[in-house]
């Protein structure tokens, strides 16, 4: 049956699938970038909360998937899975829920990373209204929806938006006492929204984007950094940046830590 062809919340649930341990082992393995391990556990936990009848579990194994494709550049199957989620989110009467508001979140960004930034900011900011209504104003995951949220006003030319949106993760982060790899993602997806404001009109950005990449690799580099598998992942978020505006050894260097990272076991 397909999800047209009836609504999920009319299911009953016979099962839940084990969402916590299920979760617990996918971090392990996006640690060391096993990613056709990563593949593997989600197809066979959708296809357990599929035969339970689980739609709370299915709805996160859609979440992660979501997230993976999007890492893996699979378009296809990261657009089907958030057409599926976004259905089930309609299904569910707690809509307002942090939970649900990550959920929009994940989504609309996958949604921007495969060319529908118009599309996603519906989603971005649903999730921004309950994250702003229901977390704390420190709160960390505001940081990444506001980083998050900037790159698609980036994407749509809306960059003074952006850059507000930017600022406002960056200062979040810098409030608080531990030092956080996502100050750095900020500062470079800053960079680059200095560079194409300037592009579109005619001016040059070289100041302003130096600016910012400096300030990303000071925090990158910065010794009280914990360098596990997260860090990995912005490592090799940021590298592509340094590679575009020349900055070719920061480049290399990056990757490196990436993969000296990864390849621990």
């Amino acid at each position: 049956m397909s999800i047209d062809e009836k609504c999920c919340c009319t299911k009953e649930p016979i099962g839940t699938i084990p969402i916590g341990r299920i979760i617990d082992k996918l971090d392990i393995l996006f640690a060391h970038n096993e990613m056709d391990e990563v593949g593997e556990v989600l197809r066979y936990w959708e296809k357990e909360a599929r035969a339970l009848n689980d739609d709370k579990g299915l709805l996160e194994i859609l979440s992660e998937e979501i997230g993976y494709f999007r890492k893996v550049g699979d378009k296809v199957r990261g657009l089907s899975a958030v057409d599926e989620a976004l259905f089930m989110l309609q299904c569910n009467e707690n809509t307002s829920s942090v939970n649900n508001a990550t959920i929009y979140l994940n989504c609309a960004t996958t949604m921007k990373a495969f060319g529908k930034a118009e599309e996603a900011i519906t989603y971005y900011e649903k999730a921004r209204e309950t994250y702003e209504r229901l977390l704390p104003a420190d709160d960390f995951r505001l940081a990444g929806l506001y980083n998050n949220y900037a790159t698609a006003l980036k994407d749509l030319e809306k960059y003074d938006e952006a850059r507000e949106y930017f600022v406002k993760a960056i200062k979040l982060l810098e409030a608080k006492e531990d030092v956080y790899g996502e100050i750095a993602v900020s500062y470079v997806n800053l960079a680059h929204l200095e560079y194409d404001a300037a592009y579109s009109k005619g001016e040059d950005a070289d100041e302003r984007v130096d600016e910012c990449l400096d300030k990303a690799w000071k925090c990158l580099d910065d010794k009280n950094i914990k360098r596990d598998g997260n860090y990995a992942y912005i490592c090799e978020k940021c590298a592509p940046a340094y590679e575009f505006f020349g900055y070719f050894m920061q480049k290399a260097e990056l990757e490196k830590r990436a993969n000296d990272i990864y390849n621990q076991k």
